[in-house]
This record gives structure tokens, C-alpha cells and sequence, in this order.
């Protein structure tokens, strides 16, 4: 299903929604992996843990933040899927950030890692039907459907990838 067919714009989720295209969400999903290509990896090495400001996530933080927070939304895409309407809480995303420990990890180790938790984001989304990805719950205190969870996963790397090129990679020439 593509996100014209999203059943509702979910508040605060439409920031990352609107930065995706418009087509299949197994499609967009399977082309953001591509983005984690070798210039951007070889960028990242090149940054290190410079931040650039006090108390900025390193760019190994980042990377490990958008696998946590890949994980959180596929595990509650799985959980509307399948008609589960408990409302899930939030997460504090500073609090996985310091106790994640990205920056004593090889970045190598976390591009790995972000790669398969994707492949594993693209099996589930392609196992739902497209009545699943209608399905809605709640999570964080606002309803969002199973496709707009889809979506939010990919507009949130893109966010985070804006991010390292307006604020981290241009540290790289100075």
C-alpha cells in the first residue's frame, strides 16, 4: 500500500511521514537500506564521536538510536497487525542513548546490525496484509495505523540522515 492510502495523518508521526515518498511501503523501505551505501560509511569513519555541539548525540549514537527506534516501531506495527489494541507506552530515546554504549561499538558492527534489523522490518511488512496495515493502536498517547508505522521507520532515517549532512558532515571540511 502506498502512503496516499494511509487511513489517517497520526500527529507528531507526520513529521517523518511527509519526508517519504509516495509508493509501496515495502518498496520505500527496501530503497532506504540503499542509502547506507559506502560514502556515507565513509564519512562516518571519518567523523569518529565529533559532535557538533555540547551534549549531541556522536554519530554512532545516532546510527544506534535508528535501530532502537526501528525495533520499538516494527515490534508495535506487529502488535496492531495483529489486532493487539493495548496501548503501548513511549520510550525515552536519551535514556537508550546513553545506556546503548554506540560509541564503544565498531561502526561496522552497527552498520550490520541496522542492516538486518531492515531486512527484518521488510520481511514483516511484507507478511501484512494489506487489512494489517489498516489496522490501528496506540502508542506514545497517539493512534497511528500499521502503514503509517512503516513509513515513520523510513521518514525517521531520513530525518536522521538530514541531520549528519546539515550538522555533522560539514564539520569534515572544516
Amino acid at each position: 500500500m502506498n502512503k496516499k492510502e494511509l487511513p489517517f495523518m497520526p500527529e507528531y508521526f507526520d513529521r517523518y511521514i511527509n519526508l517519504t515518498e509516495d509508493n509501496n511501503v515495502v518498496d520505500v523501505l527496501s530503497e532506504s537500506i540503499t542509502k547506507i551505501n559506502s560514502d556515507f560509511v565513509e564519512q562516518l569513519e571519518k567523523l569518529g564521536t565529533q559532535v557538533y555541539a555540547a551534549n549531541k548525540w556522536t554519530a554512532l549514537d545516532l546510527l544506534q538510536h535508528l535501530i532502537d527506534t526501528e525495533r520499538i516501531l516494527a515490534y508495535r506495527a506487529l502488535r496492531f497487525a495483529r489486532e493487539d489494541k493495548t496501548p503501548i507506552p513511549g520510550f525515552e530515546e536519551n535514556d537508550y542513548a546513553v545506556n546503548s554504549m554506540a560509541n564503544h561499538r565498531e561502526l561496522s558492527d552497527l552498520i550490520n546490525e541496522f542492516q538486518a534489523v531492515r531486512l527484518g522490518t521488510i520481511a514483516l511488512f511484507k507478511s501484512f496484509s494489506d487489512e494489517m496495515l489498516l489496522q490501528v493502536g496506540t502508542a506514545s498517547g497517539q493512534e497511528i495505523s500499521v502503514l503509517a508505522l512503516g513509513f515513520t521507520i523510513v521518514g525517521h532515517q531520513i530525518h536522521h540522515m538530514n541531520i549528519l549532512d546539515e550538522r555533522y558532515f560539514p564539520m569534515l571540511n572544516s
